[in-house]
C-alpha cells in the first residue's frame, strides 16, 4: 500500500475508527493531535502525538501545535523534485502521504458565544493550513475532510493499494470548498460583530440539469442553498429518464408546501406557479369532479395520495403528478406520460427568502402569520400568501380554488375565480373568500355580497377604505383581519 504516513486531526470523528483501525492493520504510522489521539488510543489504535513527531510541545496554550516544517515539508513535498528529495534528507522530513482533519463550523461556536476573545480562540490556523497543503499537493498526498469519503478510500486502497489520480483531485477540491466556506464565515460573523462593511456569502450545491430554464431554448442548473432544508431534499423522480423544467419546480414547490402543511387528504391543481383548485378532505363525489376537470386540461402539476388518482391519469396531458403513497409498480410508473414524483412530507420554515431576478437580488424576512381556521380555510389562507397580488381564494366547504391578476385589481382576479368556479359547476355562493390585499372598492364589496359570502379573510385596511370593511360588516359579513400584511408584489 503506498500510505505509509498519516495526520490525523479531527473534531467530527465519525466513521473514524474504521478508517484508523484499517491504517493501523495495514502498517500506516498515524500522527495525531491531542483530543483525536486520546479518542483512539482508548480504542485501542496506537498513535503517535503529533508533539512527539515534531519534537516540540504545544505551544501559546494551544495556538501552535501543528505548525511545523517537519509536517508541512512531509505533506508539501513532490515525489518527482530532486531538490526536494534533498531538502527532506538534509532536514531530517519524513515523507506524509494522507492528511485526514475536520473542524466545528464557525456558524455553530458563534451561536454558543459573541464573545469577540473566545471566538479569535476557536479560528483553526494549523489543522486549515496542513488540509489545504494536502489539497496542494494532491498528486502525492490524500486530502481527508469528508467523513462520508472515508470508505470510498478504504475501498479504493484494498483494491489496488492506492487512491487513484481522479478521485485525488476530487477530495482535494472538497477541501478547498470546505476551508473557503470557513473563511467565509468567520469574515461573516465579525462582520456582524463589529458592525462592518457585509458581504453576504452564500454557498450553492448543484444537483444537476433542468430540462430547460425560464423556456424551451435555456439550459438551466438546478441548485440549492448549502445545507438547507428545501423540499427538494424530500422529493424522487420516479420517472428518471425525464428532467423537470423550472416551471415545473415553481408548481411542485408550492404544492409540497401545502400537502405538508395539512393532515387531511389532499388534492391539488397548480399551473405556472399559481395554484388553481383542489381539495381537502375530499369525498367519492369530490374526487371524480376533480378528475374529470384535470382530464380536460393540458399542462400543471397534480397532487393527490390516491393511488386510483394517479394510475387514473397516467396518460393525461400534464406535466407531472406528485403523491406520498408508496407507489410499488415501478416498472408501470416508468411509462406514465406525466412525470411521478414521490414526496415525503415536511413542514419546512422559512426565516428569510431570496428573490432574484437576473442582476437584481433581494434577501427579506420571510412572514409568518398563524390564524385559527379550519383546514380548507388554512390551505387557502396559505395559497393567498404564496401568490403575488392580486389573488382571490374562494373556499367552501372541502374546495378551494383561486383566482391571480399580478398586473392590474382585485376585480380581475375575481373574474379569474369566477370563471375557475365555473368548472366546478360551482356558484361562488355562501363560502370565504381570501384576499391577499386590502379590499378597496366599491365593485368588491358589491361582488362580495352579490355572491352571499359568509366570512372575508383580509389584511389591513389602509387609509381611507375602513368604509369598504365597515360596510360588509353592517351587511353581516364575518370579517377577519389579520394582524400583519402577508401581501406579496
Amino acid at each position: 500500500m503506498n500510505i505509509k504516513r498519516a495526520i490525523i486531526s479531527v473534531y467530527d470523528k465519525t466513521n473514524l475508527e474504521d478508517l484508523a483501525s484499517f491504517l493501523y492493520r495495514n502498517g500506516v504510522e498515524i500522527i495525531c493531535t491531542e483530543g483525536t489521539n486520546k479518542y483512539l488510543q482508548e480504542k485501542g489504535i496506537p498513535t503517535v502525538k503529533m508533539a512527539d513527531y515534531i519534537g516540540f510541545p504545544e505551544i501559546l496554550g494551544g495556538r501552535v501545535k501543528s505548525i511545523d516544517p517537519k509536517l508541512a515539508g512531509g505533506i508539501l513535498a513532490k515525489s518527482n523534485d530532486k531538490k526536494h528529495e534533498e531538502d527532506m534528507i538534509n532536514y531530517n522530513i519524513k515523507r506524509i502521504d494522507m492528511v485526514v482533519g475536520n473542524f466545528p463550523t464557525f456558524e455553530e461556536i458563534a451561536k454558543k458565544t459573541k464573545n469577540e476573545e473566545t471566538l479569535l480562540e476557536n479560528i483553526d490556523i494549523g489543522g486549515y493550513s496542513l488540509l489545504r497543503a494536502a489539497a496542494k499537493n494532491y498528486k502525492d498526498v490524500v486530502a481527508l475532510a469528508d467523513p462520508k469519503d472515508y470508505q470510498t478510500v478504504i475501498d479504493n486502497l484494498e483494491d489496488c493499494g492506492d487512491v487513484p489520480l481522479q478521485l485525488r483531485r476530487k477530495l482535494a477540491l472538497k477541501v478547498f470548498f470546505s476551508t473557503s466556506k470557513y473563511d467565509a464565515s468567520i469574515h461573516k460573523i465579525f462582520s456582524e460583530l463589529f458592525a462592518a462593511e457585509k458581504f453576504d456569502h452564500e454557498f450553492f450545491e448543484i444537483l444537476g440539469n433542468l430540462r430547460y430554464g425560464s423556456n424551451p431554448m435555456q439550459e438551466a442548473i438546478l441548485m440549492k442553498f448549502l445545507e438547507k432544508d428545501t423540499f427538494i431534499n424530500y422529493l424522487e423522480n420516479l420517472t428518471f429518464h425525464k428532467k423537470p423544467t423550472l416551471r415545473m419546480l415553481k408548481d411542485i414547490k408550492l404544492l409540497f408546501h401545502l400537502a405538508s402543511l395539512t393532515n387531511n387528504e389532499f388534492l391539488g391543481f397548480a399551473k405556472k406557479g399559481i395554484f388553481v383548485f383542489g381539495y381537502c378532505a375530499p369525498t367519492q363525489e369530490e374526487k371524480k369532479q376533480f378528475i374529470r376537470i384535470i382530464k380536460e386540461l393540458k399542462g400543471g402539476i397534480v397532487y393527490s395520495d390516491d393511488p386510483n388518482i394517479i394510475f387514473e391519469l397516467k396518460d393525461s396531458k400534464h406535466d407531472g403528478m406528485m403523491t406520498s403513497y408508496n407507489l410499488e409498480q415501478k416498472e408501470e410508473i416508468i411509462s406514465f406520460k406525466p412525470m411521478v414524483f414521490k414526496v415525503n412530507k415536511k413542514v419546512l420554515k422559512q426565516e428569510e427568502e431570496y428573490i432574484v431576478d437576473s442582476d437584481l437580488v433581494v434577501k427579506q424576512n420571510f412572514q409568518e402569520i398563524s390564524l385559527d381556521l379550519s383546514p380548507s380555510e388554512q390551505l387557502g389562507f396559505e395559497v393567498a400568501k404564496i401568490h403575488k397580488s392580486d389573488t382571490a381564494v374562494y373556499v367552501k366547504n372541502n374546495l378551494i380554488c383561486s383566482g391571480n391578476q399580478s398586473c392590474l385589481n382585485r376585480e380581475i382576479a375575481l373574474n379569474a375565480l369566477e370563471n375557475t368556479l365555473e368548472k366546478f359547476e360551482v356558484l361562488p355562493k355562501e363560502g370565504t373568500i381570501i384576499f391577499d390585499s386590502p379590499i378597496n372598492s366599491e365593485k368588491i364589496t358589491d361582488i362580495i355580497l352579490n355572491w352571499q359570502v359568509e366570512k372575508v379573510i383580509v389584511p389591513p385596511t389602509l387609509p381611507g377604505y375602513e368604509k369598504y370593511l365597515n360596510d360588509l360588516e353592517e351587511k353581516g359579513v364575518t370579517l377577519l383581519v389579520t394582524q400583519g400584511r402577508y401581501h406579496r408584489y
